[in-house]
């Protein structure tokens, strides 16, 4: 037991020391050996947990992708309105992203690694088929128009929230100009006009509102403690 408790501890400290590493460089840029004098181990000890470079960014995508997706499947109530829980989950990954190392860091090496990592497939998969689900049922209840498939709503929307983080990730300005919680407000603003039906529109609109609100209180309040404590420095 007590070894097995030492090898989970050295695996979580090369994957933390390759989460820093990978995050300052990028993933093409990170050498092996950074990642090794990084952890303070010798090459023999990470091999025996990992024996690439990939082996380990998969690892990192399996973890934080895991976190991502039970935060979304979490919220997804059948006693709530299938739209509510779309809007909600991608409130709720956006919160995640924001909070979690670890999901962070499994985001940004999806988009290094997509297409040519099957981690990287599986949740992007995973996140689109959810997605699916409740979109099925926005459209059965009503709230979606009728004239489109849920399937290619769910592909806009995963598609808008990736591609949106994707850009602030690459443009520094996009960054510091607005956070991953307001930006994904913004996108639901422009998604609601386009998918929901009339009649559900104002609603939603209210919905997404209190959402933006609910979620944008944290962000605010840690922005506030951070202004604090340089303030104290």
């Amino acid at each position: 037991m007590a070894r097995q408790v030492r090898s989970e501890a050295t695996r979580r400290k090369i994957l933390d020391a390759a989460i820093d590493v990978f995050g300052e460089v990028g993933y093409a840029a990170a050498a092996w050996g950074t990642i090794i004098e990084r952890t303070g181990m010798t090459k023999g000890a990470l091999y025996h947990h990992f024996d690439s470079k990939e082996s380990l960014a998969s690892a990192i995508i399996e973890e934080g992708a895991d976190t991502l997706l039970v935060a979304f499947r979490n919220v997804c109530g059948s006693s709530s309105p299938a739209l509510e829980n779309m809007i909600h989950g991608t409130f709720t990954v956006a919160d995640v992203l924001r909070s979690d190392k670890v999901a962070r860091a499994a985001e940004q090496l999806t988009f290094g690694l997509s297409g040519f990592n099957e981690a990287a497939t599986q949740f992007c998969g995973g996140l689109l088929e959810l997605m699916i689900a409740e979109a099925r049922r926005a459209s059965a209840e009503g709230d979606l128009r009728p004239d489109l498939d849920p399937a290619m709503v769910s592909e806009s929307i995963i598609g808008a929230m990736l591609g949106t983080q994707l850009l602030s990730n690459a443009i520094p300005e996009m960054e510091a100009n607005g956070d991953l919680i307001g930006r994904t407000g913004k996108v639901w603003e422009l998604l609601l006009a386009g998918i929901v039906a009339d009649e559900s529109l104002p609603y939603f609109h209210q919905f997404l509102i209190r959402e933006a609100l609910r979620y944008a209180q944290p962000a605010a309040a840690s922005r506030a403690n951070t202004r604090s404590a340089v303030e104290v420095e």
